[in-house]
């Protein structure tokens, strides 16, 4: 009886995944994004705390820049706190620089 579910199981997997496909050449569903580049273990991450040091500017002061995308957190989240790349920093210093 054990193998009945199995087989089960795989035909259930194949007609899904053939639903999905005819649904997507209709038009009908998109296909998945593709996941977001999460920065490596080895790269160093910093919070908003770390960031306002680094920069010597206030919270309020980076929260404006943020919601003008003069600066984004690409590191990721730790709940609902954002990280910072120092690639994120080296940007938003350049923008400076040209400016």
């Amino acid at each position: 009886m054990r193998d009945d579910f199995n087989i089960a199981d795989e035909f259930a997997a194949l007609v899904a995944a053939k639903v999905v496909d005819i649904l997507e050449e209709r038009g009908l569903v998109m296909a998945a994004p593709e996941p977001k580049k999460v920065a490596t273990s080895e790269t160093p991450l910093y919070t908003i705390d770390e960031v306002c040091a680094r920069l010597k500017i206030s919270k309020p002061t980076l929260k404006v820049h943020r919601r003008k995308g003069l600066i984004s957190p690409s590191g990721g989240y730790v709940g609902r706190s954002p990280r910072f790349t120092e690639e994120d920093i080296a940007k938003y210093l350049s923008h400076y620089k040209d400016g």
